[in-house]
């Protein structure tokens, strides 16, 4: 299937809807294929799994013919409903199982069925063989169709298709039905099955599972089983770091920046804007400082620098660029930020207490906020910087694509969002058994990639941006 792209969602109200959830309702856990169906169709699974694909096929085909003249109420050959049937039926019907198919086909079920609850089931499929083993097959089966659209998985749906055909409540086109009725006939290599295999997935999955109680509690007996007998296999991203010369190019930026300061000191003190600049560009080189001596290179902290860096860069050239609509917008922007550290001093200030573990220290950022003026004459405004958030700041400066494929992934570690957490503090377990699910990655063994090249090329440009509004003298070696 192809995947859609970002300009095929429909934007509605903040939020991009897919192409197929604006059509369809979104299948619940219970109804997907890996978590709700698969657990019910896992022995029509080891029947083809042990006999291969075309023996497989032709004695399941058989095997649903009498299945359904023997259990006429029961629509899907779900596990669930085998194992629901009085006693005197199950043994009817695995009777008849065994009439089609070797009775150590479905004893690796009884690893997960046991006697205590299903001593129907679990002692006339009784084995010799480990429960290690049968664990091992039924994970095979597993791991091999827990992609509903591998051939594997297409197979064991047909035969869910097949079992409906044969109850007369499946209805179709006459040539929808040959084509279907050529699938167990034809290789997967055949061009015709092209075109097959995508019908006999979406027919299947408009079946309904129909889940009631029963249903839902054989899944969790299936899943719990399973993966209680199951190992994780974990395994984690370990990319080599890819930064070269690090401390040659924090000595060039540091060069760099010296010269503008010393312009700052010796010629123009008072030059307000340079101060700006000069001081976010300053703040921008400690951050890389930062990355360099405590080797943040692929850690969570190097992606909030690489955003603090992105946001610095914006707010750089949103000044600049808006510069002459104000009257002096680079004291306005210093009083907004001073502004912050009033309304912080204040709050504890009221709060009456004191918080002598804190790592802010409240009495000396209350001295910054009256450094050059008298705080009264201070106001605290809660909004946005000249009213605009750093994403319509982004646009209007022409960086649009560096907020968006940047600033939104690093903004998502600052705020602790999921798709982060999930990169970096989960390892991935590699067993179907497991659901593929993830493990606290409590060792710190996953690594990411470096954030370097990313620093550097968000710090050259506000040099760039210092070099256009005050000159830099050839003799500075370009930054790389």
């Amino acid at each position: 299937m192809q995947n859609s792209k970002l300009s095929d969602h429909t934007y509605v109200k903040g939020k991009f809807i897919t192409p197929f959830n604006k059509i369809m309702k979104e299948l619940s856990r219970e109804e997907s294929w890996f978590h709700g169906r698969l657990p019910e169709y896992i022995w029509l699974g080891l029947i083809l799994k042990y006999y291969g694909r075309d023996e497989g096929l032709v004695k399941c085909c058989h095997l649903l013919q009498a299945f359904r003249e023997h259990t006429s109420s029961t629509f899907l050959p779900r596990f669930s409903d085998i194992l629901n049937l009085s006693e005197n039926d199950q043994k009817n019907l695995y009777n008849l199982f065994a009439d089609f198919i070797e009775v150590k086909v479905m004893a690796p079920l009884t690893v997960i069925f046991t006697y205590s609850r299903y001593p129907c089931f679990s002692s006339f499929f009784a084995s010799q063989r480990s429960p290690e083993d049968r664990t091992a097959v039924i994970n095979d089966i597993v791991n091999e169709a827990s992609d509903h659209q591998s051939e594997f998985s297409t197979d064991i749906r047909f035969l869910v298709l097949y079992c409906q055909l044969l109850t007369g409540r499946l209805h179709m086109p006459q040539e929808t039905l040959e084509m279907l009725l050529e699938y167990p006939t034809l290789p997967h290599s055949a061009k015709k099955m092209r075109m097959i295999r995508p019908t006999v997935r979406a027919m299947e999955l408009s079946i309904p599972l129909e889940m009631d109680e029963s249903k839902e509690e054989y899944s969790d007996i299936f899943w719990e089983g399973i993966s209680k007998l199951s190992s994780c296999e974990l395994f984690s991203l370990n990319i080599s770091p890819d930064h070269n010369d690090t401390e040659k190019y924090i000595a060039a930026i540091k060069h760099i920046l010296q010269y503008y300061t010393d312009i700052l000191v010796a010629a123009r003190p008072l030059d307000n804007k340079l101060l700006v600049i000069l001081g976010i560009a300053t703040y921008s080189y400690k951050r890389i400082l930062e990355v360099v001596e405590h080797d943040l290179y692929q850690t969570i902290v190097g992606r909030s620098i690489v955003r603090i860096l992105i946001e610095n860069y914006i707010v750089l050239k949103y000044l600049i660029k808006n510069e002459s609509e104000h009257d002096d917008i680079w004291t306005e922007y210093q009083y907004y930020g001073i502004g912050q550290y009033k309304l912080i001093a204040e709050r504890y200030r009221e709060a009456g207490r004191e918080l002598p573990k804190s790592h802010v220290m409240y009495d000396y950022i209350d001295l910054l906020v009256g450094e050059y003026k008298n705080k009264e004459f201070i106001d605290m405004d809660t909004t946005y910087f000249d009213k605009t958030n750093v994403r319509e700041k982004a646009i209007a400066v022409g960086e649009k694509e560096l907020f968006g494929l940047y600033y939104d992934y690093d903004s998502a570690y600052e705020h602790g969002l999921w798709g982060a957490i999930r990169e970096s503090a989960l390892i991935k377990c590699n067993s179907a058994a497991h659901q593929y699910h993830c493990v606290p990655d409590i060792d710190n063994v996953q690594k990411m990639k470096d954030i370097w090249d990313d620093c550097v090329g968000v710090m050259n440009k506000i040099i760039d941006v210092l070099k256009d509004v005050y000159g830099l003298p050839s003799s500075f070696d370009e930054v790389k």
